[in-house]
């Protein structure tokens, strides 16, 4: 069987007179006649749906505006046509000079080849059946500064204790390619909301182990969260909106200063895992939330793929759009890890060699659908949700100085300040919280968010 495809377009935003009723209307005067006709045969759904019907979405937590994204589609019948078809079509739409940009990609999504893919129902344990968790804080060797051995954590614990940077004042949304357990004893609460669900049984812990990485509760079981104290986490599903209406659910919902995390990965050369931005869709709605001052922490992707080769020319070639890519690196030495994606386009690195204990998946505990938990998250996955909630902690000490600190500087910081990297690929320095904030006693602030 053919494996399906989508095809998104993107038509230039002043190409279009006005959108009603899930229908764009073209300005007649830059559009041809032959153009129009062959676009009337098309069938489409807006990439982002709320604006099907004005092309406005009201947004009042940030700046971005949301109507440049008016002309952003996805053609309706492009998983049952050939890919060879689906090519035809593109180059078609994109000889067009109302066309920014197409892009062919995966119906189904790219899956982490080494992250927690199922759940289990129950039973006995490594740890033995007890009626209360324990408290596996011990495991979590990333909450730890200077653990011996060139083993190094981001130092979580004592810029709790310095700098009471817990995540308090912060939101983040997290975007994934499943399900979230909600539920989940040490992560349920009114702040962990469902923004986007997926529908469907629940077969893939992957975001509850990105959830305990960030925010598990202080509860005195279980895991805890680098930044426990996280004003709000938005939980959002891709599969019902696909990645950039996701993302966009997502950003109505942050502030500048506030992070979004990206557990995403696309196909690149010879469908290596690479970052999601590879994507023109993914790349330019990130460019809107970091120029907006939102945080974008995002996975460099488990491909093993130099993102240095000529073939990603163009990729390189678009700039920088501020987010933060994150490759996976070793416990000891912090030397790149076999599955990470590398290269120059990558900033920093977090645990990724199986060593990372959060919640989820039941290998180390599991007393039942809600108390499971794991000691081996993985790759670029658990290295992006470790490098993700330092930079909450650290946005949470700024937040309690009458400050946020924009992306770039955020970047800029946590690679100055950051435990260096080993060998292997670049994939940069691991984040060490108190090492940042320690260091702003000689930095300049920047100007308070009103």
């Amino acid at each position: 069987m053919n494996k399906p495809y989508n095809l998104l377009v993107k038509f230039t935003p002043d190409s279009i007179s006005s959108v009603a009723n899930g229908k764009i209307l073209f300005d007649e005067a830059v559009i041809t006649s032959k153009e129009a006709s062959f676009l009337s045969r098309l069938e489409y759904r807006h990439a982002i749906p709320d604006l099907a019907e004005t092309g406005k979405i009201s947004n009042e937590e940030n700046s971005i505006d949301f109507s440049q994204y008016k002309g952003l589609v996805y053609i309706k019948n492009a998983p049952s046509l050939p890919l060879e078809e689906l090519q035809r079509l593109a180059t078609i739409l994109e000889d067009m000079d109302i066309v920014e940009y197409v892009e062919i990609e995966p119906v189904e999504p790219e899956l982490d080849p080494a992250g927690p893919v199922s759940t289990t129902s129950g039973g006995c344990t490594p740890e033995g059946p007890t009626d209360t968790t324990p408290d596996f804080i011990d495991r979590q060797g990333y909450l730890q500064g200077d653990l011996g051995s060139d083993v190094i954590g981001v130092d979580a614990m004592n810029a709790w204790r310095l700098y009471e940077a817990t995540g308090k004042g912060i939101r983040c949304a997290d975007i994934e390619n499943g399900h979230f357990a909600y539920d989940h004893e040490d992560l349920e609460g009114a702040n962990f909301v469902e923004l986007v669900p997926m529908p469907g049984e629940n077969t893939s812990d992957h975001g509850t182990a990105v959830a305990g990485v960030v925010f598990a509760r202080n509860n005195g079981f279980g895991m805890l969260g680098v930044a426990y104290d996280i004003d709000v986490f938005y939980g959002i599903s891709q599969g019902p909106l696909g990645r950039v209406g996701g993302i966009a659910e997502g950003l109505r919902h942050l502030r500048a200063g506030d992070v979004f995390i990206y557990e995403i990965q696309t196909g690149g050369r010879e469908d290596r895992l690479v970052p999601a931005d590879f994507n023109r869709g993914v790349w330019d709605i990130t460019k809107q939330a970091t120029d907006a001052g939102i945080i974008v922490v995002a996975a460099a992707g488990n491909g093993n793929e130099d993102l240095d080769h000529p073939f990603y020319e163009e990729y390189r070639s678009r700039g920088d759009n501020a987010s933060i890519l994150v490759g996976a690196g070793t416990r000891r030495g912090r030397n790149r890890f076999t599955f990470s994606t590398y290269g120059s386009p990558v900033h920093l690195q977090g645990w990724g060699d199986a060593s990372v204990a959060t919640c989820g998946v039941g290998d180390l505990y599991n007393e039942g659908r809600t108390k499971t938990y794991t000691s081996n998250f993985a790759a670029t996955s658990a290295a992006t949700a470790v490098v993700g909630a330092a930079v909450i902690a650290v946005q949470s000490w700024f937040k309690k100085t009458g400050t946020v600190l924009p992306p770039r500087q955020m970047r800029e910081l946590l690679i100055r300040t950051g435990t260096p990297q080993g060998t292997g690929g670049h994939i940069g320095p691991l984040p060490h919280i108190v090492n940042a904030i320690a260091s702003q006693s000689a930095v300049e602030l920047p100007a308070p968010v009103i």
